[in-house]
């Protein structure tokens, strides 16, 4: 198969697709920087889609989250060119995240509470940018850094400790599949996520996600149970996730909406 990646060339990346038996050639679209692959360089999205089509480019993988926003997925959609990557909608429970948390509550999906006025602390500042939160432990803290963020969505959030935990997932526009260290959870860890993945398969189903992509979900074990800290959208999961599975041909799989049959 003839793979393009869109944006950066990561090494995490190229080394999944390096070892897939599938891959044929490796090709890139990347504007900005140099690579070691055959660069396709492009002024719009209808000349990238023309030119992925003259390679006889299979699968194009898209790592750049500023041209989900330009609504790179949905341009491709309108292609026979098969494409990799959240959509625009989609991207907004990782840049959206008030708006994620109230989904998530909708399907009853443990997430942390959200604060009005906060009565005791820490209590949390969150962002739309996941690595912009502020733990704070004093009123004057919480004055002090929300006026500093003025000007930004800003709310509160309560503050819960517990084991972190990440989990992957690739979307089929009907499927997901789950990738996560298994052997690192205890049974009732397990059981409970067994249920967390039952209700998020649920949500995307329901809300009729339409696009074929990876994310990543980042969890936080609390109270016997799993709460939902943020989404890290249009990602790719560590190597040692997968156990030994062929990357291209989960991909493949994706595309054609056989997830469930792995």
């Amino acid at each position: 198969m003839n793979i393009l990646i869109i944006g950066t060339p990561t090494s995490e990346l190229v080394k999944l697709i390096k070892k897939s038996k599938y891959t044929e050639k490796i090709y890139t679209a990347n504007n900005n920087n140099h690579t070691d692959f055959p660069n396709i360089e492009y002024k719009n999205f209808d000349e990238l889609i023309q030119k992925a089509g003259a390679l006889k480019i299979d699968i194009a993988i898209n790592t750049d989250k500023n041209l989900i926003e330009e609504k790179i997925t949905e341009a491709f959609e309108k292609s026979r060119i098969n494409l990799i990557s959240v959509n625009s909608k989609w991207l907004k429970l990782e840049t959206s995240r008030l708006a994620a948390k109230k989904l998530l509550e909708h399907y009853k999906i443990n997430t942390m509470q959200e604060i009005t006025v906060p009565l005791s602390f820490p209590v949390v500042i969150k962002t739309n940018v996941p690595c912009c939160d502020y733990i704070v432990h004093t009123m004057d803290e919480l004055v002090f850094y929300m006026e500093k963020l003025e000007g930004q969505k800003t709310f509160l959030e309560e503050y819960i400790e517990g084991e972190l935990f990440n989990i992957y997932a690739i979307f089929d526009k009907k499927n997901i599949k789950y990738y996560y260290m298994k052997d690192f959870l205890t049974e009732v860890q397990n059981d409970r996520l067994d249920l967390l993945k039952t209700k998020l398969t649920f949500m995307f189903s329901d809300e009729h996600a339409d696009f074929i992509g990876i994310f990543a979900i980042h969890l936080v074990w609390n109270k016997n149970d799993w709460h939902v800290k943020d989404f890290n959208m249009n990602t790719i999961m560590p190597e040692k996730y997968l156990e030994n599975e062929d990357f291209i041909y989960i991909l493949n799989s994706a595309i054609y909406q056989k997830l469930d049959e792995e």
